[in-house]
């Protein structure tokens, strides 16, 4: 049986080829990070970028519909859910985002992610329920990982304040800071270059929810982050993401 850790798919390229999906609805739940703390789960060639004194870790809640190599028709893409954890980032001068970890419940796209992307996949069991006033989102680690969800967002009162915990100003601000992000950094090759795939996307327009569970074991457990260094910031709902990762170029550290 050929796994991801099998030598042959060791051997694969990484992200060879353009990549196209739909987020038909992605939830942004942005935690503050205390930057040491964010400093030690990142690679010597990123930096956290700091806003208000602290880094930023978002976790990318969203339906990805007909996920598939850019140049096969719709028809022939993956429609499953993703769970992505994504550190808001410097390499060089160039501001960007490095995955810390992915959660997925399609046993293919979790395969193939680890085989071809720089994305930390795990197979996770993933509900997404309709609610009266809103969505019920869970996950459940499907090899013990303390990382579960537990979420409820109320997306049917509209467009509602940021949180007192937030520490933007407003939307705008939190919006560029959080999701203006056009690349994705990997790893460092044995002559310098970094590892990058590059984003097309339409404009994000989103809009603030709040969350009456609020469980997000992998930002408290210690898996990723504990308590005492990761506190939620704000969640964002936006729609109808069309989303196009380019394939893999390199570039030199400082630039």
């Amino acid at each position: 049986m050929v796994t991801a850790e099998s030598p042959m798919m060791k051997c694969l390229p990484i992200h060879p080829f353009p990549m196209r999906t739909t987020f038909s609805t992605c939830i942004l739940v942005n935690f503050a990070i205390d930057p040491p703390a964010l400093k030690q789960k990142l690679p010597s060639h990123l930096e956290p970028d700091l806003h208000d004194g602290m880094g930023y870790v978002s976790i990318v809640i969203a339906k990805m519909e007909k996920m598939r190599p850019a140049f096969l028709p719709p028809a022939l893409g993956i429609t499953y859910h993703q769970v992505v954890y994504r550190a808001v980032v410097r390499c060089g001068a160039e501001r960007g985002v490095t995955f810390l970890r992915s959660d997925a419940d399609n046993h293919l796209m979790v395969a193939a992610g680890n085989a071809l992307t720089f994305f930390r996949f795990h197979y996770s069991r993933i509900s997404w329920h309709p609610k009266p006033n809103g969505i019920h989102f869970s996950l459940c680690p499907a090899n013990g990982d303390p990382a579960e969800i537990d979420a409820t967002y109320e997306t049917a009162a509209g467009p509602a304040q940021l949180p007192a915990s937030c520490r933007f100003a407003d939307l705008r601000s939190a919006q560029a800071f959080l999701s203006e992000l056009y690349v994705a950094f990997g790893g460092v090759r044995a002559d310098g270059r970094v590892e990058v795939v590059r984003i097309e996307r339409n404009p994000w327009d989103s809009y603030v929810v709040p969350d009456h569970k609020g469980l997000y074991n992998a930002m408290t457990s210690g898996l990723l982050f504990n308590q005492n260094q990761a506190s939620l910031d704000s969640i964002f709902l936006v729609r109808n993401l069309h989303y196009r990762w380019e394939r893999l170029s390199l570039k030199q550290i400082g630039t």
